[in-house]
């Protein structure tokens, strides 16, 4: 008999069922509820995002209206990601009063995570799981694991800020000569990175190019250490790539994003970007393509054995197989599992640091 997951409780449910957000996210969830024989009955929206819209054949509603017309027996659907505090409050106050049930979908490729996908790839999750350093480490694998298979707020109950995990995790190290920040964005990590790691330099990578301007702005400004931005995708190999850009954090080569548009990009190796300069510190957060990244980096990652820090959370696969990756290539260092504050479990991060 197959492991039970969240799918299978809603298809079972005589409770209406309601979807909180719409978009790309929803999309997908309402996709697999097609699936799954899930049926849904309303939609809702904060306050200032309903403007008499339908989504999906169904009228957006306000909260209040919702609740007024189906009653507070109803189970919600989380449909968008947050980690805007006003947000996290109002999902406690949902899970406090109905039924809140937060769906993990497959951002970037990947099966479902349900309890087919659990039995299966236990092996490899239980491994995986056995990597990790700490006994934090291990209850938070097991809170994503649960949490993938249930959409219980409460596995999300161990978040820390990243300011806070960079400090706690590597007291009274030198400061890095070169940091490599895969996924730079606009500069907010390189930022981060200039203030709690305080290194020398900060090579700063970032496929859309509208970010990459923004990157360069920032680069400009800072003034803590030399930050060089560089606008590529990191991936297996030196050349160019189709790449969805929308200018925000779910541009990627592997989006499916209704709002992106095409375009032909440069990606380039970590091997070929590094060359034959030494890494200290290694940050991937790639919208799925961490393990690419991480293949065109193999001579680099075992030449340097560099602290890392590994975003797990963009394709399903990735909880298990990039630590077991990892691992091969770094024998010695010790793994360690945080996450920030967010909705999903967003940001689960793999920081894998010299001893």
């Amino acid at each position: 008999m197959n492991t039970e997951c969240l799918w299978d409780r809603l298809a079972r449910s005589d409770k209406p069922i309601v979807l909180y957000g719409t978009g790309n996210g929803a999309d997908k969830i309402l996709d697999v509820c097609a699936s799954r024989a899930v049926r849904v009955s309303g939609v809702f929206a904060s306050d200032g995002f309903v403007r008499n819209r339908v989504f999906r054949g169904m009228k957006v509603e306000s909260y209040d209206g919702l609740c007024a017309r189906l009653g507070e027996d109803i189970t919600v659907l989380m449909a968008f990601g947050s980690d805007r505090p006003e947000v996290l409050s109002f999902l406690r106050l949902l899970d406090a009063r109905h039924e809140l049930v937060v769906p993990e979908v497959p951002l970037y490729g990947g099966a479902l995570f349900d309890g087919t996908y659990y039995d299966e790839k236990r092996p490899l999750l239980d491994a995986a799981r056995e990597l990790f350093f700490d006994e934090r480490s291990r209850l938070l694998f097991d809170d994503a694991v649960r949490f993938r298979l249930t959409g219980k707020l409460s596995c999300l109950a161990d978040a820390e800020e990243a300011e806070k995990t960079l400090a706690d995790l590597r007291p009274g190290r030198l400061a890095p000569a070169l940091v490599v920040d895969g996924g730079a964005y606009r500069g907010d990590s390189a930022a981060l990175f200039a203030r709690v790691l305080g290194p020398e330099e900060i090579l700063a990578a970032e496929a859309d190019p509208k970010n990459a301007e923004r990157l360069s702005e920032y680069a400009r400004s800072e003034t803590r250490c030399r930050v060089t931005p560089v606008c590529a995708a990191l991936g297996s190999r030196d050349g160019t790539l189709l790449y969805r850009a929308s200018a925000n954090r779910g541009a990627s080569a592997a989006g499916h994003s209704r709002r992106a548009r095409e375009i032909e990009i440069r990606s380039v190796r970590l091997s070929t970007l590094l060359s034959d300069r030494r890494a200290d510190f290694i940050k991937l957060d790639l919208e799925g393509a961490e393990a690419d990244a991480i293949e065109g980096g193999r001579d680099v990652l075992l030449r340097d054995q560099p602290d890392m820090a590994v975003s797990l959370y963009h394709r399903t696969d990735d909880l298990y197989a990039l630590p077991l990756l990892l691992r091969s290539l770094l024998p010695e260092h010790r793994f360690y599992l945080r996450r920030p504050p967010a909705v999903p479990m967003w940001d689960l991060t793999l920081y894998a640091l010299k001893p």
